[in-house]
């Protein structure tokens, strides 16, 4: 397993002295929040691949580095790990795109805002797209950021979100957070309303009235119309 330094720019992971983790849990903890895998290419280009090993020693077998060809030129793509920003904090992913309590970096900060103990959750959202284009043009900050990740499902795409959510025990809801509760007192206090004007009294449930004349009302399982008010 391949040994990733742990930076916040390219620059810095090319430190001799950076931090080292093999795994995402291993640099989570040591950057002390949530991280991604950063993948750069290094400034310089080579005309040969031997002028590419001379400049990056350890270009093979670490798996740190790869070279690749592109441009009419030699170049050197590097793997890090890279602090991710704070990320958001709600209860599901919807929220968290949508409405986010906050952000946050770690779980004590999470917890601040939910008022209960928090963890990182990756979820999957259900919609699927054709290509990674087409994802990249809906999620391409969030993707940059390392807070989602682009992937496979059902022979197309889907994003994976990164997000805090409250941690508690099966069966058991977690108390709401403060700002969750002013909402939640706002909807009680609202006005029932229907997604639609309300229909007219002498229209059944099986009627519809015509879009072209109102006064007409249409059965919908017959298509026969009769005038309002008449039997």
């Amino acid at each position: 397993m391949s040994i990733f330094p742990l930076a916040a720019n390219l620059s810095a992971a090319r430190q001799p002295g950076a931090p080292q983790a093999r795994t995402e849990d291993e640099a989570t903890s040591l950057a002390g929040g949530p991280v991604f895998l950063a993948v750069e290419e290094l400034p310089d280009a080579f005309a040969t691949p031997a002028a590419a090993e001379a400049a990056v020693p350890e270009l093979y077998g670490t798996g740190v580095y790869e070279l690749l060809w592109r441009d009419e030129a030699w170049r050197v793509m590097m793997r890090y790990w890279r602090p991710a920003p704070p990320a958001p904090v709600a209860r599901t992913a919807e929220a968290a795109i949508k409405k986010p309590l906050g952000r946050a970096r770690t779980p004590e900060e999470a917890r601040a805002l939910l008022q209960a103990p928090a963890e990182l959750a990756r979820e999957v959202l259900p919609k699927l797209y054709a290509d990674h284009k087409s994802v990249l043009r809906r999620w391409s900050d969030w993707v940059k950021s390392g807070l989602a990740e682009i992937v496979e499902r059902e022979g197309k795409f889907a994003v994976a979100l990164s997000y805090w959510r409250p941690m508690h025990a099966p069966g058991l809801a977690a108390p709401l957070a403060p700002g969750e509760r002013i909402e939640l007192a706002e909807r009680v206090l609202a006005p029932l309303r229907g997604p639609e004007p309300q229909r007219e009294l002498d229209i059944g449930l099986f009627e519809n009235a015509a879009p072209e004349n109102p006064n007409v009302v249409l059965v919908t399982e017959e298509g026969d119309g009769r005038f309002r008010g008449s039997d």
